[in-house]
């Protein structure tokens, strides 16, 4: 399955939510099984991330999910272009599997004084 890139802003000072949905070959994927991770950073090999909030949506069958961010943790971002990827891991074990399902670019904007 092919990484969907989808960029967008995110205002510094502000709570921020974005609405994902996980599809394969056009059909929404049943998340009952996953579990995911979200971060941003200035580069992807970068050592300080800012992790999103995963919050997957009823009905799991939807294939939807939200991240977020609180606007404690974007106040504390710098103005600036940053890359995101949001990871999804299947099984437990040696049996799991983790795969990217979205990736992009994010312009954090800086308020406005």
């Amino acid at each position: 399955m092919a990484v969907q890139v989808i960029n967008f802003p995110i205002e510094q000072g502000t709570d921020f939510s974005l609405s994902l949905t996980l599809k394969s070959n056009g059909a929404p994927i049943d998340l009952t099984d996953y579990e995911f991770s979200a971060s941003m950073k200035k580069h992807y090999a970068s050592l300080t991330s800012y992790e999103f909030d995963v919050e997957k949506q009823q009905p799991l069958t939807s294939g939807r999910l939200i991240i977020g961010m609180a606007s404690s943790v974007t106040s504390t971002i710098k103005p600036g272009r940053y890359v995101y990827d949001v990871l999804a891991t299947v099984g437990v074990g040696s049996t799991a599997s983790t795969s990217k399902y979205f990736k992009g670019t994010i312009i954090v904007e800086g308020t406005a004084s």
